[in-house]
């Protein structure tokens, strides 16, 4: 009888089994919960960005064929011409391969948000698990945990515009897999790749360089010659990034757009210093969000975060936790060097978005937090293990893993609450609202999505406008320049006749853009209405004579010279319109009633009835016809219209 083969295992073969069996459940552990993490926002909507990415860009629609112009040009540039110095064409490129799929889905842009995030949070315990293997497995666990849960993540993965985060961090991820983890050849060029990839996601990812060469240096310190050959093809890839990023905004038709006030809020502070106090609040503000994600909002502009001064409380304040962060990572840089590198990461990856010496193009977001985030969970989980004397932990059942479990149940419970205020854009304004109340925006966001709901009934829309109007009064109270709140209110009070008011509100916003044809058709409107002819008619003929019209510019302009009994100018008005626009009936009408009023009668009779041509339901066109026909001397077709007229 053949004897088994019996293998037998020592005791450190054993432990190394025991270690991958626990690495490969804290796997599926990770992305199980990533995923369900998100799962509530996969039925959501296209929400703030989203539509100029993807539902109204003309580059992505066009699916597979527009991936060439997605390379080649701004990353705005397929929804709108202006030059923001923004390149950053992969996400833009996954987007149109969706949408060849599926059309218009918002369900598979929300699919592949939550499938990426969950691939970036698996690899990345891979590599920490790789890096940090002398150490407790369950600090690398809960630090990914941590970072998974992290509420901070909800604008990046709940917003599929944010792609550009996930992608950014993901290819940095694969890229320190592929060329310090893997080692076949294939796997180096597979590196360099998705670090070029990285740097086509956002253009934050040249931060990533500096710790890209940290580790490589780690690495291969003892062999000069080898850390050289290394990090050549790093260093060329960001070269020829550089180029290309470059190239690309310089060699746009587009002119190249001015951030304001509107955009970043320290472009309205009195001064550098001033502006350099306030990046130094929200760089503050940033620190605490990573540690407590407290009030979330989409939306930081002016004025949520009021510019300070150097004397300032908030900015003492900001200055002190500044200083004992740095005082943490000069402190433990022999003590716990873990936890100086997780400062150190934090304070790389978030230099640019700190707007202390960089004014970027807007305030604050929470979405420039997702990766520096990462930083603060290592040096915070790294500091309660060192504090604890356990950083070899290797089992479950210890207090610090207790309270982790704690945290990352909060952080799950506010994260999956916050994904429903990201599904659409009438949750999203309304929650917000509570959220920055302060913030001009914020304000203009929340009422204008509810004036572009307005019920088409008169009597509904005199009860919707109220609340409309004081949401946009509010805006106005905190920037009184607030274009867009000036122009709706003036529409607002237009739709309740309120026609003096909506004058007062319109000449303001015009006031602001002085060559917004469609501002002075909508004053030259509200003075029609309010029976000002000389006003209107001095704004319709400008209008005309820069070929701007609207449905009713040539109708109102031919009716106010009819009011004023000037019927000949009124007359070739409405010929002029006519010609804009034969099918409408009512520019035939009133330019009938002219030609009427004009002693024409002939011509008047021909008008009406072309009117009745184009809507036999018009019954009014047949009592002029009958009137018309009266003045002429015809009574047999003046009797035969009026009957027409009273059978209708």
């Amino acid at each position: 009888m053949a004897k088994k083969k019996i293998t037998v295992l020592n005791s450190n073969e054993i432990v190394d089994e025991n270690k991958k069996d626990i690495s490969k459940k804290m796997v599926w552990f990770l992305a199980i919960v990533s995923f369900l993490l998100y799962a509530n926002t996969l039925n959501h909507g296209f929400v703030l960005d989203d539509i100029a990415v993807i539902e109204q860009n003309s580059f992505v629609k066009k699916g597979f064929a527009g991936i060439s112009e997605l390379f080649s040009t701004l990353y705005w540039q397929g929804y709108w011409d202006s030059n923001a110095g923004l390149y950053r064409p992969m996400s833009l490129v996954f987007f149109a391969m969706e949408w060849q799929l599926t059309p218009n889905n918002p369900f598979i842009h929300h699919f592949f948000n939550v499938f990426y995030y969950v691939l970036s949070i698996v690899l990345l315990f891979k590599v920490l698990h790789y890096y940090l293997k002398e150490y407790s497995i369950w600090i690398t666990f809960f630090i990914v945990l941590l970072f998974a849960a992290h509420p901070i993540h909800t604008e990046v993965v709940a917003n599929i515009k944010s792609r550009d985060e996930i992608f950014c961090f993901l290819f940095f991820i694969l890229t320190i897999y592929f060329l310090l983890i893997k080692q076949r050849k294939i796997y180096q060029v597979l590196g360099i790749v998705s670090f070029l990839f990285c740097l086509l996601s956002k253009e934050a990812g040249i931060l990533f360089l500096p710790i890209l060469l940290f580790l490589v240096w780690l690495k291969f310190r003892k062999d000069i010659s080898v850390f050289l050959i290394k990090t050549i093809p790093i260093i060329s890839v960001s070269a020829f990034w550089l180029i290309l990023h470059r190239y690309i905004i310089l060699s746009s038709p587009f002119k190249r757009i001015q951030y304001t006030y509107l955009d970043n809020s320290l472009f309205g502070c009195n001064d550098l210093i001033s502006k350099m106090a306030t990046g130094f609040t929200i760089f503050a503000r940033y620190i605490v969000k990573s540690i407590y994600p407290y009030n979330l909002s989409y939306d930081y502009s002016f004025n949520q975060i009021p510019c300070v001064t150097v004397s300032s409380f908030s900015f003492i304040i900001s200055l002190l936790l500044v200083g004992v962060v740095f005082f943490v990572m000069y402190f433990f840089r022999k003590r716990n060097s873990l936890v100086s590198f997780g400062i150190l990461f934090f304070l790389i990856t978030i230099f640019l978005a700190s707007n202390i010496v960089v004014f970027i193009g807007t305030t604050m977001g929470n979405r420039l937090l997702y990766t520096p985030v990462l930083g603060i969970i290592i040096a915070l989980v790294f500091l309660l293990f060192h504090f604890s004397k356990n950083i070899r932990i290797v089992k479950f059942s210890h207090p610090l893993i207790y309270f982790l479990s704690v945290v990352v149940l909060l952080f799950s419970f506010k994260t999956f609450n916050r994904n429903k205020d990201w599904k659409s854009n009438a949750t999203l304004f309304t929650k917000d609202l509570l959220n920055s109340p302060n913030s001009a925006r914020v304000n203009f966001n929340y009422a204008t999505v509810f004036f572009n709901q307005l019920s088409s009934d008169v009597e509904l829309q005199k009860q919707q406008l109220p609340f409309i109007i004081d949401s946009y009064k509010k805006a106005l109270a905190i920037d009184p320049n607030e274009k867009g709140a000036l122009t709706n209110l003036g529409v607002c009070y237009y739709k309740l006749k309120d026609y003096k008011t909506s004058i007062y509100y319109t000449k303001q916003a015009l006031a602001l853009a002085k060559t917004d044809y469609s501002l002075q058709s909508n004053l030259a409107d509200a003075y029609f209405r309010n029976n000002d002819f000389d006003e209107a008619i001095a704004n319709y003929k400008e209008l005309v004579q820069n070929n701007y019209s609207q449905e009713n510019t040539y109708n109102y302009y031919g009716v106010a010279l009819f009011n004023k009994k000037e019927y000949p100018k009124a007359i070739t008005v409405f010929k002029e319109g006519i010609k804009q626009n034969s099918s409408s009936v009512e520019l035939w009408m009133n330019y009938g009633n002219t030609l009427a009023a004009s002693g024409n009668l002939k011509e008047a009779i021909t008008a009406f009835e072309k009117a009745y041509e184009l809507n036999p339901n018009e019954k009014n066109s047949l009592k002029f016809l009958a009137m018309a026909y009266q003045q002429l001397g015809n009574i047999e077709k003046a009797n035969f219209y009026y009957s027409e007229f009273v059978k209708k």
